[in-house]
């Protein structure tokens, strides 16, 4: 499984775990993620991305969307877009 790098693109209005442009998590290969410096993520954006970031970790390439896309927000909509890159 490919290894991703989420890093937070903006923050619309506000973020509960306080997280700032900038600020990355990574998803291993593993199936385990890793918050460098000892940071927060909320749960409630986890939830949101763990599908996507499962799919785009597998190498399907018939499924454009899951190619293409490289952006996702959390459920609030004044908080976090994150882009997804593969690492």
């Amino acid at each position: 499984m490919k290894e991703l790098k989420v890093v937070v693109d903006q923050v619309v209005d506000h973020c509960g775990a306080k997280l700032k442009p900038g600020d990355t998590f990574y998803v291993t290969g593993k199936g385990k993620l890793m918050i460098p410096d000892n940071k927060e993520i909320c749960m409630f954006a986890i939830q949101s991305l763990i599908p996507f970031l499962i799919s785009k970790q597998l190498d399907i390439k018939e499924d454009k969307y899951i190619v293409d896309m490289n952006k996702l927000c959390c459920p609030d909509p004044g908080g976090v877009v994150f882009k997804i890159e593969e690492k």
